[in-house]
């Protein structure tokens, strides 16, 4: 066999090699690609039974409901108030006083003269909300209440690409979203007053830095915040209900009936 013809033999056979591993590259390229549809499918369907959408009877609903007033997690046993968009009782974007263990001192606007609430005869307070929710009987329920900061940590979660709000937006999608200014109110848990905490899911959950830590104990240090640096003057310890600068939290109120 001439030099020429060992020449070609050999750049059929590369081409050849080339091909097959071209091949394989594509088989396992689209190998991959399955495998990765059949893991989102897996989280999506895992998402679907952890949550479940309520009607404002308290009634199930499917997971493909455009509508719903309350979500049941099925893990905890927890029922979470859903927002609204609507400027009523429960709209997403009122804001409430959360600096006493007790209600009625709120007043309606802030300092800088935005309405904070509507729906509560202008007394916007966490307390009085929390009243005039149980009172509506949302869901079926009169038992609501301000969360945990632990509570709120069950639902805290690491979204694609670690897009804030860190929250599964598919049954909390009026969730705000404002990092270092849109904290949620909690429960006061040590009784004592101007030590409120509050929960901002736009900050970012910590769980790379806390590996050995449990979910709900990564809240404590990444997006649990003092609140009396969530409002219009910088860790104002003032205490004048009426026009009370700090101590300011959106609501999402949870129940455990």
């Amino acid at each position: 066999m001439d030099v020429a013809t060992q020449a070609v033999k050999k750049a059929q056979a590369a081409a050849k090699a080339a091909q097959d591993a071209r091949k394989t590259a594509e088989q396992a390229l689209a190998n991959t690609q399955t495998a990765a549809k059949q893991v989102a499918a897996a989280v999506q369907a895992a998402l679907a039974s952890h949550y479940i959408k309520l009607d404002a009877g308290g009634n199930e609903l499917s997971s493909s409901a455009t509508s719903w007033s309350c979500v049941k997690d099925k893990n905890t046993g927890l029922v979470w108030e859903e927002k609204t968009n609507d400027n009523g009782l429960r709209d997403k974007d009122w804001r409430y006083r959360h600096m006493h263990n007790y209600g009625g001192y709120g007043n309606y606007k802030d300092t800088n003269g935005k309405v904070l609430c509507e729906g509560l005869n202008g007394v916007c307070d966490a307390y009085t909300y929390v009243n005039a929710v149980n009172g509506t009987g949302l869901c079926g329920r009169n038992t609501w209440r301000l969360p945990l900061p632990k509570e709120f940590g069950t639902i805290a979660q690491i979204n694609s690409g670690s897009v804030p709000p860190h929250i599964d937006l598919n049954y909390f999608p009026e969730t705000i979203n404002i990092p270092t200014k849109g904290a949620y109110c909690t429960e006061n848990v040590d009784g004592a007053e101007h030590n409120y905490q509050g929960v901002d899911f736009g900050l970012p959950i910590l769980y790379d830095k806390y590996p050995n830590e449990a979910p709900a104990n990564v809240l404590g240090v990444s997006i649990l915040v003092p609140l009396r640096f969530y409002g219009e003057i910088q860790d104002g310890l003032v205490n004048n209900p009426g026009q009370a600068s700090n101590w300011i939290c959106y609501s999402r109120l949870v129940s455990t009936r």
